[in-house]
């Protein structure tokens, strides 16, 4: 069964009644520290169409201790059944006064990443070529770039490696994105709300998926449905299916 697909959402920020109204949908949930990936974790448990991803948010860095955080985000990937690390990533537009940190922190969840064989969900701003290279480096398989906003040249080598790029209902108002998925290849899309998140007025939710949906279909010149089938599809080739599909 062919469903919507929501690849970045920080889930455990929405009330549960909100949650309730995004059944019908694939969720996969981001999370930004221990404590929201355990609580993320704990909606997978009882969401069927939730997928969890446990992670450690670059803006967060000055605000936790990433050694014990690292330590604890270890034990949740020995302890269940975790397919995806994320939110991860790096930053150097919002938060550069901490970017050697993130970089040693990064490190260290693409090295879990590879010895669990866990696809990643990447937060790339202001440094799409230097997470695209420490991802290279490595060697992590199934990765997602959420969001991208970055240059098209690197877009072009991120798609030539078979990696995935979301799209946001942001591209009714971020030229620069709208740029970016009439670039892209339809078989390397996926999409996202990067809720709950007020971008420029924007309230971003699960719910504005089905919208983006139907504008990708226009922008790209495809029948709705084909494109709701590809997407799903890119959805199952990047986490898998099990009992989502």
């Amino acid at each position: 069964m062919v469903r919507l697909v929501d690849v970045h959402c920080h889930l455990y920020e929405f009330k549960r009644t909100d949650i309730d109204d995004f059944k019908d949908m694939l969720i996969l949930a981001v999370s930004d520290d221990y404590e929201s990936s355990r609580k993320t974790l704990e909606l997978a448990d009882e969401y069927s169409n939730v997928i969890p991803a446990v992670g450690l948010h670059p803006w967060l860095l000055s605000e936790v201790n990433p050694k014990e955080e690292l330590k604890r985000i270890s034990k949740l990937i020995n302890n269940y059944d975790v397919r995806v690390l994320g939110e991860i990533g790096l930053d150097k537009k919002f938060t550069p006064e901490t970017f050697n940190k993130q970089l040693e922190v990064f490190r260290e969840l693409l090295a879990l990443a590879k010895d669990y064989d866990l696809k990643v969900n990447l937060h790339a701003a202001g440094a799409w070529r230097e997470v695209y290279d420490e991802v290279l480096s490595y060697d992590i398989d199934s990765v997602l770039f959420h969001w991208y906003t970055g240059p098209l040249d690197l877009l072009e080598e991120i798609i030539s490696q078979g990696f995935f790029i979301s799209i946001n209902p942001a591209i009714k108002i971020q030229d620069k994105h709208r740029k970016v998925l009439e670039y892209a290849k339809i078989d390397h899309i996926l999409t996202e709300s990067d809720g709950p998140y007020n971008y420029r007025g924007l309230k971003l939710t699960p719910k504005m998926v089905e919208e983006l949906v139907k504008s990708i279909s226009i922008l790209k010149n495809l029948p709705l449905e084909t494109v709701k089938t590809k997407i799903f599809e890119n959805f199952t080739r990047y986490v898998g299916v099990r009992r989502y599909g």
